[in-house]
């Protein structure tokens, strides 16, 4: 969070209206080691199998997506903070501001739309479970 509000400020006042600038440091994560490392972080690594579906692949799926963050580089931006650090750090705010939030769990549900009701979120939740089972 710390580089990225630095990259933000870096925009701000250093950069060019009308521009667009990509914020991206130098290391290359894949989104599943991005999961394992949350629920690590977590404390949750003995259930990690529960914890992450795979879904099958699109058909010519795209193997990585890469950033090209060198615009902002050239404005004197770089990256301080690691990834391993950053979540860390990142996960362990969230664990002691959780009451800023209120309830989270609509979001958990893919694709929600504005004024769905409680008891539409409820069956979506459930529907994803039995989907899940029906799977194993």
């Amino acid at each position: 969070v710390t580089d990225v509000v630095r990259a933000f400020e870096a925009i701000l006042f250093k950069g060019a209206i009308g521009q667009i600038y990509n914020i991206g440091g130098s290391n290359e994560i894949s989104n599943l080691e991005v999961a394992k490392s949350l629920i690590a972080h977590l404390g949750c690594s003995d259930r990690e199998g529960e914890l992450i579906s795979y879904v099958p692949d699109r058909c010519f799926n795209d193997l990585r997506y890469t950033i090209n963050s060198a615009k902002l580089h050239s404005l004197g931006w770089k990256e301080l903070i690691s990834f391993k650090d950053g979540i860390a750090a990142t996960v362990e705010w969230y664990r002691h501001h959780t009451g800023r939030f209120g309830d989270i769990e609509g979001a958990l549900i893919a694709h929600p739309r504005a004024g769905m009701e409680k008891n539409a979120v409820d069956e979506a939740r459930r529907s994803a479970l039995l989907a899940k089972k029906r799977k194993a």
